[in-house]
């Protein structure tokens, strides 16, 4: 018997009841009189018992139709609230985004897109870690993030890392510092300058160290500090000259609080985008990389 029951039969007999007729219900099914009367009469067979008595132009659905219908409408409320979830994950009005980021991007570059991005699809969640690049790999080995931005040079099996931005690093200045003067500085402008490093444990030290040693440049080191956001602190508090990666330099600047200028000759930094590998990223996580894209581009190139 339930092999026979069709959905169909089921939406012509909750149609019939709800209108009373079968015109009306065949309009409301977009078909016709003949094809809802089938429906209904191959749905009488299936039960083996009769589902409606006509009294005039009306069908009046008997005791078994009624109780059979009330069941038939908590499966099409069932089928309704499935539909409207569809629809709020197809349209963006639900979902969620878990985001791991390095320091350099998490303490503002990706509030800041996360911002923009719930302004646009305000039925998103958005989770954000702020952890160091090591960190976030082993997040989006977990395959429970959906997306990690770090600055790495190892890969790993279950994570896809690529490229999202590559800006060269950054020379950073008291705002009034006779250097900012300058389009450019170069290693010897540093020499014996008060100087804000970064920690030696940090992989963009010695690249710094290298660029300075270039020219035999000794800038006279008065602190040391891990994130790019600190040291910037101290450099727009006077404590030195100092070199960071782009984006906090460039947020830094934008806020009046430092003075940026580039390298000569350039050193580049690359932040690096990771997804997990073992599915596909979401629409949601594509949307929100969508932005993030435009962000870097207006942030770094204005």
């Amino acid at each position: 018997m339930l092999q026979r029951l069709t959905h169909r039969q089921l939406e012509a007999f909750r149609a019939v009841i709800e209108t009373g007729k079968v015109t009306a219900a065949a309009d409301s099914l977009n078909t016709t009189q003949p094809s809802v009367s089938r429906m209904i009469a191959d749905l009488e067979h299936v039960t083996g018992f009769g589902l409606f008595e006509r009294r005039g132009r009306q069908l009046v659905p008997t005791s078994e139709a009624l109780a059979l219908y009330e069941e038939v409408e908590r499966s099409f409320v069932g089928l309704a609230e499935i539909s409207r979830v569809i629809e709020d994950i197809r349209d963006f009005r639900r979902g969620s985004l878990l985001i791991a980021g390095m320091p350099a991007l998490a303490l503002k570059f990706l509030p800041d897109a996360i911002t923009a991005f719930i302004r646009e699809e305000p039925g998103i969640t958005v989770s954000l870690r702020a952890r160091s690049s090591q960190a976030v790999l082993r997040h989006l080995i977990s395959q429970r993030f959906d997306l990690g931005f770090a600055a790495l040079d190892t890969d790993h099996p279950s994570v896809t890392r690529r490229p999202i931005c590559v800006a060269p690093m950054q020379a950073v200045l008291p705002v009034g510092h006779p250097l900012g003067a300058k389009d450019r500085l170069e290693p010897g402008d540093f020499h014996e300058q008060p100087f804000v490093a970064l920690g030696a444990e940090i992989a963009t030290r010695s690249e710094t160290d290298v660029f300075l040693s270039s020219a035999n440049a000794r800038p006279r080191i008065v602190a040391e500090a891990q994130l790019s956001a600190s040291i910037c602190e101290l450099v727009a508090g006077g404590a030195g000259l100092s070199i960071v990666e782009p984006v906090t330099a460039a947020s830094f600047a934008a806020a009046g609080r430092v003075i940026a200028r580039p390298l000569h000759p350039e050193q580049p930094f690359r932040y690096d985008l990771l997804l997990p590998a073992l599915r596909e990223p979401s629409r949601v996580a594509m949307r929100f990389l969508e932005l993030v894209e435009a962000q870097f581009e207006a942030l770094l190139h204005p």
